[in-house]
């Protein structure tokens, strides 16, 4: 017997105002869980804004710097 067959057999043995309440504390897990799973979830720039507002708060001068790929490359 799984834990689903044993919740649903206690759960029947109870009044039906409280297998209500089951039944939102179960939707209430469900939605917590998808709220933390957002939460929890890496959060990427997306448009080339965030990713120079993302690169500012470092707070590192990058005027003078210009890319060489053969330099890249030779790495």
């Amino acid at each position: 017997m799984g834990y689903s067959d044993i919740i649903a057999h206690e759960a029947e043995t109870l009044p039906v105002d409280k297998q209500v309440e089951i039944l939102d504390f179960i939707a209430f897990l469900k939605t917590r869980r998808v709220q933390t799973e957002i939460a929890a979830a890496p959060t990427h720039p997306k448009t080339a804004g965030e990713v120079e507002t993302f690169f500012r708060s470092f707070d590192v001068d990058t005027r003078g710097y210009r890319f060489n790929r053969d330099d890249a490359n030779a790495r």
